[in-house]
């Protein structure tokens, strides 16, 4: 089983910036990626996210953290309120499904 994370993270901001009044989000470019976790999972991780940073401010900034040799792939929320300060809401997804890769260590036989 795999999902694409950024189809789940479209579908999550379609949900909450369509509604009158809604959530401003800033999103910056990156490649997509396969997390071995269920589609439904991710998208309800992805909305509560979304919903977290939009109680702080109503502008929110978020970023795919897809980096080579983490065992993660996390999205960030960076919510800026109107004070100037911001506050930081992650959600995380394994890259690798759980129990996986000890099978391939000599250690783990």
């Amino acid at each position: 089983m795999r999902t694409c994370l950024h189809c789940a993270l479209a579908r999550a901001l379609r949900a909450e910036t369509l509604a009158p009044g809604s959530l401003r989000v800033h999103l910056g470019r990156s490649d997509p990626v396969w997390v071995p976790v269920p589609g439904q999972r991710v998208y309800r991780a992805i909305r509560a996210l979304l919903r977290e940073a939009g109680r702080e401010a109503d502008d929110v900034k978020l970023a795919v953290v897809d980096l080579v040799g983490k065992s993660h792939v996390e999205v960030t929320a960076v919510a800026r309120r109107p004070d100037g300060s911001s506050r930081v809401f992650v959600r995380a997804f394994p890259r690798f499904a759980p129990g996986t890769l000890a099978r391939g260590f000599a250690e783990a036989l």
